[in-house]
């Protein structure tokens, strides 16, 4: 027997596509996906569009390779989409995949497609779409949401199986008929929960040391924060907006950027904030400073599975999130945190006011979401789920 094939036979060839190499949720994913597969069982190939950014190699270990693609891009554009499918294609055949594993709603569709026309080469390879929350719920007009789902359901026939991480993302599916060729499943996000987090003074010191120096002046008692990249779908204009509801002495931090930041920056000049609300930028490892903040927000408008709230929820630092996506399913409202309605900034206020007025309240959620971390979001249980689901 040939020794390539001896290979095969040892190891799952596995080719990731992912539609942008910066920090965000879908490479949290993938980072601790190739972090944590069995190397002896998987070999990992992973491949992102050349003008998102370079963060995610830097995350990945040395045995997992990855390649750009040079017209994968993030929105949609049908000269360099067409060419993506068939730059794509050609990594494909060069690395011979047994599964094409799709990270992403663009990646879904231009990964699933380029596969899709190898199937007579490869007969046996399995397509494997993972989505960590539908385009079609983001916050757009009613014409581009259409026309999102109806791209989901057409390239679901070039999917063999679709993975979603929380039960409402499921449930769409099954009401809008996205239906690929095998099913469609569920796999929770899951998190080591005893990551090494700083202790509480130091991850605090470290937040005030990037505040501006004249901030550093003014006298706060409760820092209340949130990590996110600055797109509309995270909704950081609707925290600022609750901000100017909550009393002075509580200090507003956003780790991320992106896209909206001039935006986002006039209208905390707008809204008086500039001693009080500050948008740090990208920082590496942001977890790690997660215990600094006395009340973690999530205000997104539209979440699958969020990693920050599962982190800030295992550095036992309690929570208040909107009701979108996996979020209803990730802590009890009243018992583990506090639920608010998407796009609410006066309800958002009174919830951080609610928390911040009470320590016992603050411990008590802390205590039960990380619970609910070691009970039901391990890493080890999800790692487990996608083996045998790629093996």
């Amino acid at each position: 027997m040939p020794l390539e094939a001896e290979y095969r036979k040892e190891k799952r060839r596995i080719f990731c596509v992912i539609t942008q190499g910066e920090e965000g949720g879908a490479q949290r994913f993938v980072s601790q996906l190739a972090e944590h597969l069995n190397p002896d069982r998987f070999l990992l190939h992973i491949v992102w569009g050349v003008s998102s950014g370079n963060a995610l190699a830097r995350t990945l270990p040395a045995h997992v390779s990855h390649a750009i693609a040079h017209h994968l891009k993030r929105n949609v554009s049908l000269w360099h989409d067409i060419r993506a499918i068939k730059e794509l294609r050609q990594l494909m055949r060069a690395f011979r995949p047994d599964v094409v594993l799709c990270i992403s709603s663009k990646a879904g569709f231009v990964g699933s497609r380029a596969a899709h026309g190898l199937r007579a080469e490869f007969p046996d390879l399995k397509v494997v779409y993972r989505i960590g929350g539908w385009s079609f719920n983001d916050p757009l007009p009613r014409w581009k949401k259409k026309l999102y789902l109806w791209l989901e359901k057409f390239s679901a026939r070039w999917k063999d199986i679709i993975v979603l991480n929380n039960e409402h993302d499921l449930q769409q599916a099954h009401a809008l008929g996205i239906v690929p060729r095998q099913q469609v499943m569920r796999i929770y996000n899951g998190l080591d929960a005893y990551l090494p987090f700083l202790e509480r003074e130091s991850a605090r010191a470290f937040f005030d040391h990037r505040v501006p120096q004249s901030a550093r002046e003014h006298a706060y008692d409760f820092l209340v924060g949130t990590v996110a990249n600055l797109y509309e779908t995270k909704d950081i204009a609707t925290l600022i907006r609750a901000a100017t509801q909550v009393g002075a002495n509580t200090r507003f931090v956003v780790i991320g950027d992106g896209p909206l930041r001039r935006e986002l920056e006039h209208l905390i000049i707008t809204m008086g904030l500039t001693n009080r609300f500050f948008l740090l930028g990208r920082i590496k490892d942001a977890w790690r400073y997660l215990a600094g903040l006395d009340v973690f927000v999530l205000p997104s408008a539209k979440e699958g599975f969020s990693w920050a709230l599962l982190e800030a929820m295992a550095a036992k630092v309690p929570a208040i999130a909107t009701r979108v996506g996996a979020v209803p399913e990730m802590i009890e409202d009243g018992v583990s945190g506090l639920i608010c309605e998407p796009g609410n900034a006066h309800q958002m206020a009174q919830k951080i006011v609610e928390l911040t007025n009470d320590a016992e309240l603050r411990q008590s959620f802390a205590i039960d979401a990380h619970q609910r971390v070691l009970n039901t979001f391990t890493l080890r249980e999800m790692i487990s789920q996608y083996e045998k689901l790629l093996g």
